[in-house]
């Protein structure tokens, strides 16, 4: 069952969002009346979705979702507005909200609201790993390629090499060749660049 946490300045607004969330069949992780205390809600019991108006005090609801998917203590935020504003839903875009609902809501408007906002989450986690896991293989293949350099230059060896004697010790050692590349270069700017580099 979701697990929803609703986040909005007025008692009876939030009572009415609760009570057609439950009849709908979500839980209801918490309820906050600022942006403050909605993060600190979600710190504490990282609700599935965030439910939150936009207009609050402390925090503003723009303020509070970007700090609460900063910290990834939810899945994902769905702001609550007023207005249908075009610089508001650019401006929550940016920030990584996956969807927002148009006050007064309709209870037949929440479940396809919260379901979108769901999936539109998980293709921007997904699409961030994916980023995440690009660079850090850049990073490793020059990593690799800066240490092949280094022992070619050091052993006397040519970079390919250089490369084998990497992949025999990363075998050897059981670690990645990246980590041992990194070692290899730290190890080379602590020496001042000079001597062998003391591989086998």
């Amino acid at each position: 069952m979701l697990r929803i946490l609703v986040a909005d300045d007025e008692p009876i607004v939030r009572m009415d969002l609760c009570s057609m969330l439950e009849e709908l069949g979500y839980e209801i992780a918490g309820e906050a009346g600022d942006g403050f205390d909605a993060l600190e809600v979600c710190r504490a019991c990282r609700p599935d979705v965030v439910l939150m108006d936009v207009w609050m005090p402390v925090f503003d609801g723009l303020t509070a979702a970007e700090r609460i998917l900063r910290e990834d203590v939810c899945r994902c935020v769905v702001l609550l507005t007023a207005f249908n504003d075009a610089e508001l839903i650019e401006r929550a875009t940016r920030i990584g909200v996956a969807g927002y609902l148009v006050k007064p809501v309709a209870q037949q408007h929440l479940r396809p609201a919260i379901e979108v906002a769901l999936a539109q989450s998980r293709r921007l986690g997904e699409s961030r790993e994916e980023t995440e896991e690009a660079r850090r293989k850049l990073e490793e293949t020059k990593l690799i390629a800066r240490a092949q350099t280094i022992l070619a230059e050091q052993e006397m060896i040519s970079e390919s090499e250089a490369y084998q004697v990497l992949r025999r010790l990363s075998m050897h050692k059981r670690k990645s060749m990246a980590v041992l590349a990194k070692a290899l270069i730290e190890q080379y700017h602590a020496s001042g660049g000079k001597g062998r580099s003391g591989i086998p």
